[in-house]
C-alpha cells in the first residue's frame, strides 16, 4: 500500500510554531514591561505618601489650587459671615455692647486644606491600586506557560483518573 507524505502541511505547522513562539516572547515582554512600570508606581506611590506624612506643608500648594478652582473657602467664609448676621438680627443684641466686648480673633479655617488632604489621600489609593493591579496582570502575562502547563497537567491526571 502506498504511502504519501505532504510536507506542505509540516512547512505550515513549522510556520504556525514560530509565530506561537514570537507571540509568546512579545506578551512575556510586555508582561515584564507592566510588571516593572507597576512595580515602579508603587514604589512612587510610597515614597509620596511617605514625604507627606514627613512634610505636611507640601500640600499647601496642592490645597491653594483646590481653593483656586473651587473657591471653597471663600463660599464658606461667606456664608458664614451672613449665617452671623442673620444670627444678630434674629436676636437683637445690641450692636455697640459686641462692638465693645473684646473677643478671639477668629482663626482663618481653610476647608480647601482639609479638602487637599482628603483628594491627595483617595488619588494615592487609586493609583496604589493601579500599580497592584498592574504588577499582578503583569506577572500573570510573564508567567503564562507556568498556568498553562498546570492547566495542561491537571487536564491529564483527570483523563487518567477517568480512563483508568
Amino acid at each position: 500500500m502506498p504511502h504519501y507524505e505532504f510536507r506542505e502541511g509540516a512547512e505550515t505547522d513549522d510556520w504556525v510554531d514560530q509565530g506561537s513562539r514570537l507571540l509568546n516572547l512579545v506578551v512575556r515582554v510586555i508582561g515584564l514591561v507592566l510588571l516593572g512600570t507597576g512595580f515602579i508606581v508603587a514604589l512612587l506611590v510610597i515614597s509620596s505618601a511617605w514625604s507627606l506624612y514627613e512634610n505636611p506643608a507640601r500640600i499647601e500648594a496642592f490645597a491653594l489650587e483646590v481653593e483656586r478652582g473651587s473657591n471653597l473657602d471663600l463660599t464658606l467664609s461667606s456664608a458664614v459671615s451672613r449665617g452671623r448676621s442673620q444670627v444678630e438680627d434674629a436676636t437683637a443684641v445690641d450692636a455697640e455692647a459686641i462692638a465693645t466686648a473684646p473677643g478671639p480673633a477668629a482663626p482663618a479655617f481653610r476647608f480647601s486644606y482639609f479638602v487637599a488632604w482628603m483628594l491627595t489621600i483617595l488619588l494615592l489609593l487609586l493609583i496604589g491600586r493601579l500599580a497592584i493591579a498592574a504588577v499582578r496582570t503583569g506577572g500573570e502575562l510573564a508567567l503564562y506557560d507556568v498556568k498553562v502547563g498546570k492547566l495542561a497537567r491537571a487536564l491529564l491526571r483527570e483523563r487518567q483518573r477517568a480512563g483508568g
